[in-house]
């Protein structure tokens, strides 16, 4: 019979309980990707984290680099200019018919939004 136990144990992280990871892969687990787990914790090429998915224990270890968002190309820009124009909702103004015995000019009814659907 053919056993799940742990074959290979991958950990990282200063000393202590609190800043260490661990990986353990069985058995079973296929060549090609433990293979490739090693190579990307090897790999030095910085990993693209939020400031929110590196726990407050482990930021003293890491290497944080502020990443200023790309400026947006012309594209991006008339698509967003499209995407706006797509949903602004057309507001009509629409005037009372004048009555025969109202001596000015007839009232302004509210503006209501027109509903989409």
């Amino acid at each position: 019979m053919h056993s799940g136990a742990h074959r290979w144990l991958l950990w990282g992280g200063k000393d202590g309980y609190h800043s260490r990871w661990y990986a353990t892969f069985t058995s079973r687990t296929p060549i090609h990707l433990i293979a490739a787990t090693t190579a990307r914790l090897a790999d030095p090429t910085p990993v693209l984290r939020y400031a929110a998915e590196i726990p407050s224990r482990n930021r003293g270890a890491a290497h944080i680099t502020p990443v200023t968002p790309p400026v947006p190309t012309p594209l991006d820009v008339r698509r967003a200019a499209a995407a706006r124009a797509r949903t602004t909702i057309p507001r009509a103004v629409v005037r009372a018919p004048a009555m025969a015995t109202a001596g000015g000019p007839s009232a302004t009814l509210p503006v209501r939004a027109l509903r989409r659907r």
